[in-house]
C-alpha cells in the first residue's frame, strides 16, 4: 500500500462509498421499520360491578381486591378474576368491552396500537379467558382496524366489528355466540387435521370447540339448558324425583316411572287412592345456570298428555293442576321469583285457573311459552331449578320431552 498510494486512495474511497451507500439504504429502511412496527401498551379499566373483583397486576407481588362501584387502571398481563358472587367489566382502549359473569377468571394478554399513523398495521386486543362466561362487545372500528381475540385452552375466536359475543370455557369445552356481527373460531390444536379447524359465525350462530376436537359446524344461537329432556336416557340422568305431601297430614305418595306411550318416551305421574288430600309427585333438574346477557329468548316447550285429574280446574287455590311446570330463577337484582304454568282438563266445579291453560283430555299436547323474557316483571339472569310435577287429589299425567330454550 504505501508503495502504491493510489491504490490505497481508491480502495478507502470505495469502502467510504460502500458505507454510504448502505447507510442511506438502512436508515430509511430502519426508520420505516421503527415507524410501521413500533406500538404502544395502554392500560385497561376494570370495574366491579357486583361482589369482591381480584386484580393481579404483574407489576405487584399481592393480588388487589376491587370491591363494588370501584374501578381500577391495569396493564398487560394482568389477571382478573370474578368468584361466584361477583361481577366486573373491563374497559380497553377503544371504548370495546368485555364483562366477566361469576366464577370467571382472565387475563390480558395483548392491549397494543401502533404508535405512529404511518403504520398499517392493526391495533390489538388479546384476552386469555382461562374459565368461565365472558361477554364482549366490540366498536366501529372506523380508519383504525383492530384484531380483537379471546384466547382458550380449546380455541382462538377472532371477534368482529361492532358485535356481540359471548364465549364460555371450561375444562372440556369452549362455547362461542354471536349475538351480533361475525366471528372466526379455530381450534389450533387440530390444526394437523385435513378437515377445516376454522368456522365463521355470523349473527344467531354459536359453534363448540371441544378439547383437541375441530369446531363443530355453525348452530343455530339458541340453546336447550335441560339434560335428557327427552328421557332417552334413565331417569337419574339429570332428574331427581320425589313426593311433597304439603301440611294436610295425607299419607299417600304418587308414583314416577318411565313409560313409552303411543311411540313415545315418557315419564308417568301417578296418584290414585288420595282424595281430599294434597300432594305433589316431582321431577326436577338443578341447574344453577347462568343466562346469555343481554337475553333475547327464554322460552319452555313440552309435549304432555293428561289422562286423570280428580280436583277440577287448579283446585281452590289455582295451585293444584294435574300438570304444571315451574322455574325458580334470579333475576337481574339477584332477587329470586317464579313462573308456573298449569294445565287441565276439566274444571267441573269451577275453581279458579290462574297461569292454568285447558288442553284436551288424553290427547298429546304441544306446548310453547311466549318468550317469557317479554312477560316476566324482571330480567332473568340465572336459572336455578325446573320442576315438572302434577299436583291436587288423584292424578294421571305424562311428559314425553321437556326443553328450557335460551338465546
Amino acid at each position: 500500500m504505501q508503495d502504491n498510494p493510489e491504490r490505497l486512495a481508491w480502495t478507502v474511497t470505495l469502502a467510504g462509498f460502500v458505507v454510504f451507500c448502505t447507510l442511506l439504504i438502512t436508515i430509511p429502511l430502519s426508520a420505516r421499520w421503527y415507524l410501521t412496527t413500533a406500538t404502544r401498551a395502554f392500560e385497561a379499566r376494570v370495574a366491579c360491578l357486583e361482589g369482591t373483583t381480584v386484580v393481579e397486576n404483574p407489576e405487584h407481588a399481592e393480588a388487589i381486591p376491587v370491591l363494588k362501584g370501584q374501578s381500577i387502571s391495569v396493564p398487560e398481563g394482568t389477571v382478573v378474576s370474578v368468584d361466584e358472587t361477583a361481577q366486573a367489566v373491563i374497559t380497553f382502549f377503544d371504548q370495546s368491552l368485555v364483562r366477566l359473569f361469576p366464577q370467571t377468571s382472565v387475563m390480558l394478554e395483548q392491549m397494543r396500537a401502533p404508535r405512529f399513523a404511518i403504520s398499517p398495521r392493526a391495533s390489538r386486543i388479546t384476552v386469555q379467558a382461562k374459565v368461565g362466561r365472558v361477554w364482549a362487545n366490540t366498536v366501529l372500528g372506523g380508519s383504525a382496524a383492530l384484531d380483537f381475540d379471546i384466547k382458550t385452552l380449546q380455541a382462538n375466536t377472532f371477534l368482529g366489528e361492532d358485535g356481540s359475543y359471548t364465549v364460555e370455557v371450561s375444562n372440556e369445552q369452549t362455547e362461542v355466540i354471536v349475538q351480533r356481527g361475525s366471528a372466526q373460531v379455530l381450534a389450533p390444536t387440530a390444526m394437523a387435521s385435513p378437515e377445516p379447524s376454522e368456522v365463521t359465525l355470523g349473527a344467531r350462530q354459536r359453534t363448540i370447540v371441544e378439547t383437541g376436537q375441530l369446531p363443530m359446524a355453525a348452530m343455530k344461537a339458541e340453546r336447550d339448558l335441560i339434560v335428557n329432556g327427552d328421557f332417552a336416557a334413565p331417569l337419574s340422568t339429570g332428574w331427581v324425583d320425589f313426593n311433597d305431601q304439603g301440611a294436610d297430614g295425607g299419607d299417600v305418595d304418587g308414583t314416577v316411572s318411565l313409560v313409552v306411550n303411543e311411540g313415545r318416551r315418557a315419564v308417568r305421574l301417578y296418584r290414585a287412592g288420595g282424595e281430599f288430600n294434597h300432594c305433589e309427585t316431582i321431577i326436577e333438574q338443578q341447574l344453577n345456570r347462568d343466562l346469555p346477557d343481554p337475553l333475547a329468548t327464554l322460552r319452555v316447550r313440552a309435549t304432555i298428555k293428561l289422562v286423570n285429574q280428580s280436583l277440577s280446574g287448579g283446585g281452590y287455590l289455582s295451585s293444584e293442576y294435574p300438570l304444571m311446570i315451574r322455574i325458580r330463577y334470579r333475576d337481574i337484582y339477584q332477587s329470586e321469583n317464579e313462573w308456573v304454568h298449569g294445565f287441565y282438563y276439566q274444571n267441573f266445579n269451577d275453581n279458579p285457573t290462574m297461569n292454568g291453560q285447558e288442553i284436551p283430555q288424553d290427547k298429546w299436547y304441544f306446548y310453547e311459552s311466549e318468550n317469557l323474557v317479554d312477560v316476566l316483571p324482571v330480567t332473568p339472569s340465572r336459572i336455578l331449578w325446573l320442576r315438572v310435577y302434577a299436583s291436587g287429589w288423584s292424578y294421571e299425567s305424562l311428559v314425553s320431552g321437556i326443553s328450557l330454550i335460551v338465546e
